[in-house]
């Protein structure tokens, strides 16, 4: 029997024999054990499933085997946990949320808001698992999640058919919704002179969120992989594998993989976060997406993409109703590498590499693009060129070789100003050392080809590490080693 009929048959039987002795219905589970021990008798079973207080009465998962499953009842959209809850490892076994998993009040006015919300703590090693597209993982503003896994034992968010063993085929997307944070930082969609009262209304129904402090701080998420997520709540308003909210620079964003999103990998909307170490694999829409205003830093972030569909590896927003907004998404992104697919079945999608667009701002160092089957580098509307002709918008150190490296002349003037960026035509061979590190690259003729950064990044700031190679990964620290899926397979 797998878990999910042996829950509900649980939950069946419990609610018949309540019905016959009148009253409510309550399906909170419980769970005993009955065993004996060996000086006799019974001993309790340690439920150790999360559990919180409410009204009096203890609402908690209810041991399976392995797993422990929650109710429905345990959290909801409008009926989130608002105390501290703790999931712990459970060798073998996934915590299983039916209805998705809400911590913190989702509370509209900003000055209402408990800046001391819950607190979401995941031990290493757990694996969270959810049923459809409709459950998701969301962190109001106020609340905190605190995921530290680590290379032996990362935090895996999954999907139910994940974890009971089903055959998921490997190009399976959208098989439940994915993680918002929902952070205090500040959005160009806002009213700058009235930040402390800014609230906004997540995609895909997903909270409200923004604020005046882009220093905000919403936890710790290390050592984590989001797999097979991502819903379209309706045309254009989808769930991301991971949504940054406005989160701000408080939170730290670490060793973070998403795999197989049915809409974008990571998107940031306003605040200032800043992530280490990103793998985004086989995301059907742009793999890394920011807008309205985020002033974050990225530094080491490999996206590869899959056969059958793909969109853009990074897709750069300003505001979209008005390019001019201020403060302008402003990130600083060093150390990336871009692997396209030239064999993409679909049509509809074209597999390309930067898009930057809409009046954004930003820097980028080291970046290695190629396999695109469209475009390589493309700057869109007026705002943003002007951005880039005076200096708000760069790129250095980088390397390009796509089929079609630029979409315009404007883009490869742009490109070919900066500072250490060297262009490939097709043929070229950027990647033979190997899908993952670009130490060697070579021309179409064969003519070797060496591009050493020339900025020291720790000097523009103290988040970057300085380095002696250009994208994602160096040959002697493969970091996306051991703990992520979808690069070797």
């Amino acid at each position: 029997m797998n878990r999910t009929k042996a829950f509900a048959l649980s939950a069946l039987t419990a609610s018949m024999l309540l019905a016959g002795c009148g009253g409510d219905i309550n399906l909170t589970p419980t769970s005993i054990d009955n065993s004996v021990n060996e000086g006799g008798g019974s001993t309790p079973d340690t439920n150790n499933c999360a559990s919180y207080e409410s009204s009096g009465t203890t609402i908690r998962g209810e041991k399976i085997g392995a797993d422990c499953v929650y109710p429905r009842s345990f959290s909801t959209p409008e009926s989130p946990v608002t105390s501290d809850i703790r999931l712990v490892e459970l060798p073998g076994g996934a915590h299983i949320f039916p209805n998705g998993l809400y911590i913190g009040e989702n509370v509209e006015a900003t000055a209402d808001v408990n800046r001391e919300g819950p607190t979401l703590t995941i031990d290493a090693g757990v694996t969270l698992a959810f049923e459809d597209g409709d459950s998701f993982v969301r962190i109001a503003r106020g609340a905190n999640i605190m995921a530290d896994g680590n290379r032996n034992a990362p935090i895996t968010f999954t999907s139910v058919q994940e974890v009971e063993g089903f055959d998921i085929d490997e190009n399976a997307r959208g098989l439940w919704g994915g993680i918002v944070i929902n952070g205090f930082g500040i959005s160009n969609k806002c009213d700058q002179n009235d930040l402390a009262n800014c609230v906004l209304q997540g995609e895909g129904g997903a909270g409200f969120y923004g604020g005046d402090d882009n220093a905000d701080d919403s936890g710790v998420l290390r050592y984590a992989l989001v797999k097979y997520a991502g819903y379209e709540v309706s045309l254009d308003n989808e769930l991301n594998g991971i949504t940054f909210n406005a989160v701000g620079s408080g939170t730290t964003l670490e060793y973070i993989q998403v795999h197989n999103n049915l809409d974008d990998g990571i998107e940031f909307f306003g605040g200032a976060a800043n992530v280490k170490n990103v793998v985004l694999t086989g995301n059907d829409d742009d793999s890394l997406d920011w807008a309205d205003g985020w002033q974050g830093k990225i530094q080491y972030i490999l996206v590869k993409h899959a056969d059958d569909r793909a969109n853009r590896a990074i897709e750069a927003d300003g505001n979209s109703g008005n390019n001019d907004a201020t403060p302008y998404s402003d990130p600083i992104i060093a150390n990336f590498t871009s692997i396209g697919s030239l064999t993409a079945t679909d049509g509809s999608d074209e597999s390309e590499g930067v898009l930057v667009r809409e009046g954004t701002h930003g820097a980028l160092y080291n970046f290695v693009i190629t396999e695109a089957r469209g475009e390589c580098l493309e700057i869109d509307d007026a705002a943003t060129l002007t951005a880039a002709a005076n200096g708000d918008l760069s790129i250095q150190n980088s390397v390009i070789a796509c089929t079609e490296n630029f979409k315009d002349t404007d883009t490869q003037n742009w490109f070919e100003a900066g500072t250490g960026n060297v262009t490939l035509s097709a043929g070229a061979s950027v990647l033979t050392s190997g899908y993952i590190t670009a130490s060697d690259m070579a021309d179409a003729s064969g003519a070797p080809v060496t591009v050493t950064p020339k900025t020291d990044l720790s000097s523009i700031d103290p988040f970057f590490d300085d380095v002696d190679f250009i994208g994602a990964v160096s040959e002697d620290d493969d970091w996306t080693n051991g703990w992520t899926v979808g690069l070797r397979d």
